[in-house]
């Protein structure tokens, strides 16, 4: 039936605005306490100063009902300091707090907005007594609907609850009945016009902080996915290490500090033997789980100014700053040992796992392209495999020197 659909669509819409009003309430309660807490600033030495000014009034002779009205309206705007007051201190510790306002962050709203109100209907009731019109509550309530944020609901109880008392105090007060029933009308014109601006700046608060939110959720989604993509172009996703590509721009980087400042530079690199064999036996899977933790036992067994890479297949390779070619064969011999000694864990079997080794190396007074490093340590490598498996090369720095100086006479 039409009626229900729409009834079911109004429900709907009602729960999800219901929702999206939950998600931000807090922000605004704290929104609306560090707008009083700004307002309390201004209004309490504005009120102070009235409250002086009534004090001081003398009404002229004969006119009592004057001298009544100023001295009541004086000790209106002296409880409203203090309430003001008050007020301010307790939601200045909120706020402070941070987190979530929670219930007593919200009674604390109805008890700023409620103190407002309260005196601006008093007033006004003593402003009718001596025929000034209902001005002050006027300007009150615009005021509370401007600075306050509130669910339409919530605002429709507090202002609401000042009309209803308002409305009694105005039929007790001996008024004539033409002027009671201009001053009844001029006040709900009042709070259904606070209503409506209170609804249209709560809609709009709300409004503005969800987007800001959802911009917020967004703007982290792209920034995650950039680290990912950055992540993805520089790391090999198996192991975790650097790929080529960013190998080599870091060991560019290095051996030009190393030409600035003369130093030592080594590079080993480290071929796992029959890894195709691991494969066809315990698969695929296996294999990879072989990888990862050889990448872990590299990262391990070298400093942390080392950087290893996998430059492919079962592939890796290591640049040591700052290590004689001593001090690189004997990083290169350990971590051969470690991986021959120790058969890799992989829950259900045990697998065997050894390494050739290709080591090469540039002193503090030479100097070799990455490109010649890499070629040298090749070739330490092939010497390893060649000779054995399971074993350490080196590549003399001449032969370094020599590919540099064929690789730029080729240029």
């Amino acid at each position: 039936m039409p009626g229900l659909a729409a009834l079911k669509r109004w429900r709907v819409k009602a729960e999800v605005l219901k929702q999206e009003y939950d998600q931000v309430q807090g922000d605004a309660v704290l929104g609306t306490l560090r707008r009083f807490g700004i307002v309390v600033w201004v209004a309490v030495p504005l009120h102070t100063a009235l409250a002086w000014w009534f004090f001081q009034y003398r009404a002229p002779v004969g006119r009592a009902a004057m001298q009544s009205w100023a001295d009541t309206v004086a000790w209106l705007q002296t409880a409203l300091v203090v309430a003001l007051l008050v007020s301010a201190v307790l939601g200045r510790r909120v706020v402070r707090r941070g987190g979530s306002p929670g219930l007593g962050g919200l009674v604390l709203q109805a008890v700023f907005c409620s103190a407002y109100l309260a005196f601006g209907a008093a007033a006004a009731i003593q402003d009718v007594a001596v025929g000034n019109g209902i001005a002050t509550f006027l300007i009150i309530s615009m005021g509370v609907a401007v600075l306050s944020l509130m669910r339409p609901l919530f605002s429709a109880l507090i202002f609401g609850l000042a009309f209803g008392v308002f409305w009694s105090i105005l039929r007790a007060a001996s008024i004539n009945a033409t002027l009671l029933a201009s001053f009844q009308i001029q006040a709900l014109s009042t709070v259904l016009m606070a209503q409506l601006i209170s609804v249209m700046m709560w809609h709009q608060y709300s409004r503005r902080v969800l987007l800001s939110r959802k911009l917020g959720l967004t703007h982290a989604a792209l920034l995650a996915k950039q680290q990912e993509l950055e992540t993805l172009a520089e790391r090999d996703t198996l192991t975790g290490l650097y790929n080529r590509r960013k190998f080599m721009q870091l060991a560019e980087q290095e051996l030009s500090r190393a030409a600035r400042m003369p130093s030592d530079v080594c590079l080993l690199m480290v071929d796992l033997d029959f890894f195709k064999h691991i494969n066809d036996h315990y698969g695929h899977p296996a294999g990879d789980a072989v990888l990862q933790q050889v990448a872990g036992i590299l990262l391990h067994a070298v400093r942390g100014t080392d950087v290893v890479a996998r430059i492919g297949g079962e592939e890796f390779i290591v640049l040591m700053p700052n290590t004689a070619r001593s001090g690189a064969l004997a990083a290169a011999e350990k971590l051969r040992h470690v991986l021959s000694e120790h058969p890799l864990d992989l829950g259900e079997c045990r697998v065997p796992v050894t390494a050739s080794i290709g080591v090469t190396g540039l002193g503090p007074q030479q100097r070799a392209s990455i490109d010649a490093l890499y070629a040298a340590a090749d070739l330490a490598l092939y010497a390893a495999k060649k000779n054995g498996r399971n074993r350490v090369e080196s590549a003399d720095p001449a032969v370094v020197e020599a590919l540099a100086e064929f690789s730029t006479l080729r240029a």
